[in-house]
């Protein structure tokens, strides 16, 4: 009876000692918080989707323009988290598994591994746009509602680069 007792009551204090799950720090709004897990969302899902482009695509310069847009999205990716990692923000990212406006999903991905040259970069063009047209908006709505100047900082760099990115898709792919 005596060891059930020391038991219980070691567990109890075991348990009053655990960390209760951190909140986000007070500078970081919802608005940052849902804005850093989306973008990082569509950084995760765009990355397979520039893979495919190297051995598919029919132009060597829409190639190169998703080479160097894998680089750069996984530099960003790698910013993003760590701002979620500011915010104290931990465990998996709620919108990783969604399917959401500008996110390539397994369809769109098993599509473009059936296509090649011409017909592939069409494809991959097309959601390309949706994506990059998605993080330019998503972008607009945490510069006007987030409260974490880092974040809304960059923010407006991804906003201002993604909009050259679209640019830079219409000339390699139109």
């Amino acid at each position: 009876m005596v060891r059930v007792f020391v038991f219980l009551l070691l567990s109890v204090l075991l348990l009053g000692c655990s960390p209760a799950p951190e909140q986000p720090k007070k500078e970081f709004n919802a608005t940052d918080v849902a804005w850093l897990q989306l973008a990082d969302a569509l950084h995760t899902r765009a990355l397979p989707l520039l893979g495919l482009v190297r051995g598919r695509s029919g132009s060597r310069t829409l190639a190169d323009l998703a080479a160097r847009l894998g680089r750069k999205h996984e530099n960003e990716r790698a910013r993003l988290r760590a701002l979620l990692a500011r915010a104290r923000v931990t465990g998996e990212n709620p919108h990783v598994q969604h399917d959401m406006p500008g996110m390539p999903t397994a369809d769109d991905l098993r599509t473009l591994t059936g296509l090649r040259d011409d017909a592939f970069d069409r494809r991959f063009v097309a959601l390309f746009r949706a994506y990059l047209d998605q993080l330019v908006l998503v972008a607009k709505g945490e510069q006007s509602s987030g409260s974490a100047p880092e974040v809304r900082e960059l923010a407006a760099a991804l906003e201002r680069d993604h909009t050259a990115d679209l640019a830079g898709l219409e000339r390699a792919g139109g």
